[in-house]
């Protein structure tokens, strides 16, 4: 394979992974905050406030919710590019893609609450209290560890096992 072919495939493999990862995760969001009696469109309002203020997004509007869903998209094609490269350097996480999408999951929601979250407008950590983080860890876990992890395994080692 040539380095071009090797470049365009893992190009393809970080998008599809974190694609499909963003994919899972906006319809979930979207449906929990339609379920909540709220707009879908107010989770990714919300995502675009943590990059350009509450402020900014009601001056705007609508158009905000495209911005934050975009960003979202951006998070989870940027966390496939992690897991790629740490699969491409330790290839055990593809050997224990089950393990590796639970600690995947995990670290990611807990960057996401301790790091990004403190660290962006909103100011503080999004989940707080046992309950909603086991929720959030679990949801974690499913909707952007396990895609993250059993595409790229799939797409490097060309199996379609779980295990």
């Amino acid at each position: 394979m040539t380095d071009t072919n090797a470049k365009g495939r893992a190009l393809g493999t970080i998008f599809m992974a974190g694609g499909t990862a963003g994919a899972i995760d906006f319809i979930y969001a979207s449906t929990m905050m339609t379920l909540a009696g709220q707009p879908a469109t107010r989770a990714w309002m919300g995502v675009a406030a943590a990059l350009f203020g509450k402020e900014a997004v009601i001056q705007v509007g609508m158009p905000m919710a495209a911005v934050g869903a975009a960003l979202h998209f951006f998070i989870t094609i940027s966390a496939a590019a992690v897991f790629y490269l740490a699969a491409v350097r330790q290839p055990l996480l593809l050997k224990h893609r089950l393990v590796s999408a639970v600690v995947f999951g995990t670290l990611f929601l807990l960057a996401m609450n301790y790091v990004i979250c403190p660290l962006s407008l909103i100011g503080r950590p999004l989940y707080v209290g046992p309950a909603r983080l086991v929720r959030e860890l679990i949801t974690h876990i499913i909707v952007i560890g396990f895609p993250i992890s059993l595409i790229t395994a799939w797409r490097l080692n060309g199996k379609y096992r779980l295990a």
